[in-house]
């Protein structure tokens, strides 16, 4: 009987309604450090991990003696090295795009939040302020996506399912990536290449939707932050370590972005004294902050968990796999 360890805990199967498929013994395991990760997987033929949890080392993948595959339930791959596991001849693979309706959506959504002010709104006038706050949002004035410019940071799946909502809600669309598109997706998205400096002083909002890897980890720094709109606002569905946090925190504090929602922080969970925890009341009015769901509805979820278990199945059944994102 193979045998599948999951750090995807079992209640995520029931939510998902995926079955796992009898013939399989599955060990579901919440290791708290390396040590019970390398021990639960000491007999294992596949590893079934979550895109951001847990740590794949270099020193647990040495202890994986017989892992055929290890298979992240998402598009992230982050927190396996990949290197260490190609030497060791152990490929890692992803479901690439399954959720990037989702995760496009959820950036939307966030944009309109900030753009509306809807959780001030709510909270004010749930308060009995109802005429205050309408008072203080009119007189301020409250922003729409049509007529808005938006600069994408990445343009994989999520980036152009994001630009083509965008471009249906009437926004100029700016993008920037390792390389430019063709004309033709260009023409299809109505999106432009612009240099990141370029994108960040002329964009009213941006979203970053880029990997996390050696390119991309603190793309976004204070020089960054810098560069961007007085009264802007700032997108964040990728990977916490992409953005400078604590830079982030202090042009919150100094009102110079109008806003900021970020649904990934670094560490997860963020601790008590995270930057992003500790804003001053009026900084906190100014973040969104949500606990890495853009990705995960019900629906998602179900989606790419099944793609990863037909990914081990394959494996199991001595195919090779798809998707497969460490050069094996």
């Amino acid at each position: 009987m193979p045998v599948v360890v999951s750090t995807v805990p079992k209640w995520r199967f029931d939510t998902s309604e995926v079955v796992v498929p009898s013939e399989w013994k599955v060990i579901f395991c919440n290791p708290a450090n390396e040590k019970e990760l390398a021990e639960a997987c000491r007999e294992a033929d596949c590893l079934l991990v979550l895109a951001s949890f847990p740590e794949v080392t270099a020193s647990v993948l040495q202890q994986l003696k017989s892992v055929k595959l290890i298979q992240a339930v998402g598009a992230g791959y982050d927190r396996i090295d990949g290197k260490a596991a190609a030497k060791l001849g152990i490929p890692v693979a992803n479901v690439p795009g399954a959720n990037a309706q989702t995760v496009a959506e959820f950036t939307v959504g966030s944009i309109i939040a900030l753009q509306r002010q809807l959780v001030v709104a709510d909270r004010e006038t749930k308060a009995g302020r109802y005429s205050d706050i309408r008072k203080s949002l009119l007189t301020t004035g409250l922003q729409e996506i049509a007529g808005s410019t938006v600069g994408l940071i990445g343009l994989g799946a999520i980036g152009r399912q994001t630009a083509k909502i965008l471009k249906f809600l009437g926004a100029s669309i700016y993008y920037y990536g390792r390389s430019r598109q063709s004309a033709a997706l260009e023409a299809e998205l109505g999106i432009q290449y612009q240099s990141l400096s370029k994108l960040l002083t002329q964009s009213d909002i941006v979203s970053v939707h880029v990997p996390l890897n050696d390119q991309t980890r603190g793309l976004i720094g204070h020089a960054q932050l810098s560069l961007m709109k007085q009264g802007s606002l700032l997108i964040n569905t990728a990977r916490g370590e992409v953005i400078d946090e604590l830079a982030l925190a202090e042009m919150l504090e100094a009102g110079r972005l109008a806003g900021a929602a970020v649904d990934v922080t670094y560490p997860e969970p963020p601790p008590a004294d995270h930057p992003l925890l500790t804003l001053s009341p009026g900084a906190r009015e100014r973040l969104l902050i949500t606990p890495h769901i853009a990705g995960v509805t019900v629906g998602s979820f179900r989606c790419m968990l099944k793609q990863a278990l037909q990914n081990i199945d394959r494996v199991l059944h001595q195919e090779v796999p798809h998707n497969v994102v460490n050069g094996l």
